[in-house]
């Protein structure tokens, strides 16, 4: 949860420097700059994209406040099943895929359950876990773009308002007014490529790498039921995919 709560402190803070400067929040709001901003920068983005994914862009802003991927209930999920495919053997784990949450474990168990191979396992797994790590990239890059669109819009913003300015210098009374609005389409490039684009993009990065780290531990894991490894020799090996603080209080544990 710290994503919006930074966000919001972001603006917080910008706001009450406006204030402590005797200046105006009102002053900051300016519709035409908006338009330009938001929807420039989104129509330049889908450019590199499909309909679709630019359409996804509100989902993935939600994701991003999401936590990041934990090891911890993935290793006593494995190590569960791994004790009842010891005891059992692994056709019994047919009975137990509808409760596993994740589509990629499941896809795992099922290879598992009929008979495949080690070699088979890890192809197919590493072949779903790159189109995984494909699609993820491609929302990250749709984030990123805006991210540098979005100053550059606010520059346009800024230079249009100075062209509109400078053909009404027969009153001077309107340059001041002009001047004050041509920037804010600066300041809405800036404050929405580092307040939202860039946190976003860089949060999704994050849920990205835990992700992949859970599902090379989960690959790691059901070969390991295939080995049949049992409950305590499969904690083991996969603690050592946990942080050494997380390592120390699972034996804590």
């Amino acid at each position: 949860m710290l994503l919006p709560i930074g966000m919001v402190l972001s603006l917080v803070f910008m706001l009450a420097s406006v204030v402590m400067e005797g200046g105006n929040p009102m002053a900051l709001v300016a519709i035409p700059s908006v338009v330009l901003v938001f929807g420039g920068t989104l129509a330049a983005s889908a450019t590199a994209f499909t309909f679709g994914e630019v359409l996804r862009m509100p989902k993935m802003a939600i994701k991003g406040f999401s936590k990041p991927a934990e090891l911890g209930g993935t290793i006593s999920q494995l190590c569960e099943l791994a004790e009842v495919a010891r005891k059992e053997g692994a056709l019994a784990l047919e009975g137990r895929i509808a409760e596993v949450d994740d589509p990629f474990l499941q896809h795992g168990l099922t290879l598992l359950v009929d008979g495949a191979d080690e070699h088979r396992i890890q192809d197919e797994l590493d072949a779903a876990l790159s189109a995984i790590a494909d699609r993820h990239q491609r929302n990250i890059s749709l984030w990123t773009k805006a991210a540098g669109y979005a100053p550059i819009f606010g520059l346009m913003g800024t230079t249009m308002g100075l062209i509109n300015m400078l053909g009404h210098l027969d009153k001077p009374e309107e340059i001041g007014p002009s001047l004050a609005v041509a920037m804010t389409a600066t300041l809405y490039g800036l404050v929405s490529s580092n307040v939202m684009f860039t946190p976003i993009a860089d949060k999704l990065t994050r849920l990205h790498e835990s992700e992949m780290l859970v599902k090379e531990m989960m690959i790691d894991g059901v070969c390991s039921i295939l080995h049949g490894f049992s409950s305590r020799a499969m904690t083991e090996r996969l603690e050592i995919w946990l942080q050494p603080a997380a390592r120390a209080a699972e034996k804590a544990a």
